[in-house]
């Protein structure tokens, strides 16, 4: 009797762990074919929103969709103006659509995740990839930008990826462990990501049962972000939505013709300093220390940093999953950097070295390294600014339509 009942306890829970399971990838269909209508993913790309960058149902959306480009980056989609891609973009005028995917501290180990977790959808599917050049420090990511960004999510969607290779997923749960702090409510991700990061290869009843209990709670953060999907997608008002449903924006302007408009912007713009810097911000954060940043930065650099194999993971996993990136190397305020005396050494070497690690793994990479005294193209120290992203949409559009060929 007690044994009737034992079992029919232990099939009672498998029962319920299966509908669990089941029901994360059902919803997430089910968001994606009734709340996802035409133009709606479209204009979610502009928004920044976590719940594009942070969730899973919008990305893969985005990859699915023949008239949308997925844009990885950071900080820089924060610098809008008119020449801003979520802008210059709207309405498909040369006929697609950027889907910005990232915010400020977004940087390669995040990437990494993000796209290790999405896995078999970059097959053949075109993305790019914006890097910048101030991840590049002796620390690397900070744990307060690793914090903001880390997705439970996408961790487990990764460890669950059968397009990725043990050495991979062994690898990228090292360095994810280098947080512990992101852990505090997440024990049993945590304990999976340990188990991931071990070269042993054995079977375990114990290991069993946490991958068990993990795929349950891998299905819950599914299911919350279906909801937080459907949450957003109704924010979306239909307008918006019908004019990037189809091509309603006229065609654009020749790209010179952009970026002599932009060099007219960010002149009437930059009018307090002879860096190019915009003027709002050179007074709120650059004046008031202004002497005393001179030749501050004399003995800093680029290399050595945990950046780089941050990167490298990123590159192999792109490699596994048989994505098509293209790289884009922005470059820092020139002008502003001698100041500061940081080396223009180490500056160039940045963008030769992660040129040719890009390179070495058989992609595109769009190197602007040679822009750092080309006036406007940051709209500050390190953001980029009306010709930067003029620049910036001229390769993203070649490289939709053509692809690219630097």
């Amino acid at each position: 009797m007690i044994r009737n009942r034992l079992g029919s306890m232990v099939a009672a829970l498998i029962l319920f762990g299966l509908t669990i399971v089941l029901m994360g990838p059902l919803t997430q269909k089910v968001v994606g074919l009734f709340w996802l209508r035409p133009g709606v993913t479209q204009t979610i790309g502009g928004s920044q929103t976590p719940v594009s960058f942070q969730g899973m149902i919008l990305q893969k959306k985005a990859l699915e969709l023949p008239d949308v480009l997925p844009v990885y980056g950071s900080s820089e989609f924060s610098a809008v103006s008119e020449f801003h891609p979520s802008i210059l973009f709207e309405g498909k005028p040369t006929g697609f659509a950027p889907f910005l995917v990232g915010r400020g501290g977004t940087q390669n180990l995040i990437h990494a995740l993000n796209l290790g977790a999405l896995g078999g959808s970059l097959k053949d599917k075109k993305i790019a990839v914006i890097l910048s050049a101030q991840w590049f420090t002796p620390e690397g990511i900070s744990p307060a930008y690793f914090q903001q960004n880390f997705s439970p999510l996408q961790a487990y969607r990764m460890i669950f990826n059968s397009s990725l290779s043990a050495e991979s997923k062994n690898q990228l749960a090292k360095r994810l462990l280098e947080f512990p702090g992101a852990f505090a409510e997440t024990p049993t991700l945590q304990a999976l990501l340990a188990q991931k990061s071990q070269d042993s290869r054995k079977a375990s009843l114990r290991g069993l049962l946490l991958e068990t209990k993990g795929r349950v709670e891998m299905a819950a953060y599914e299911a919350q972000d279906a909801l937080k999907t459907i949450d957003y997608s109704r924010l979306i008002s239909p307008r918006s939505a019908s004019i990037n449903a189809s091509v309603t924006a006229p065609p654009l302007a020749p790209w010179l013709e952009l970026k002599d408009q932009a060099s007219e912007q960010g002149k009437t713009m930059t009018q307090n300093n002879r860096f190019g810097i915009l003027a709002d911000y050179f007074s709120a954060n650059i004046q008031p220390g202004f002497e005393e940043n001179r030749n501050s930065a004399a003995h800093s650099g680029f290399y050595p940093s945990p950046e780089y194999e941050d990167l490298e993971l990123l590159l192999n996993i792109l490699q596994e999953t048989g994505a098509r990136p293209l790289f884009i190397i922005v470059p820092v305020n020139g002008a502003w950097y001698d100041y500061t005396g940081f080396p223009l050494g180490e500056r160039r070497g940045y963008y030769l070295r992660a040129e040719k690690m890009i390179k070495g793994q058989g992609f595109q990479v769009a190197n602007f390294g040679d822009h750092e005294y080309d006036t406007y193209f940051l709209q500050d120290t390190m953001h980029l600014g009306w010709k930067g992203w003029v620049s910036i949409n001229e390769t993203l559009d070649r490289f939709y339509h053509e692809g690219f060929q630097g």
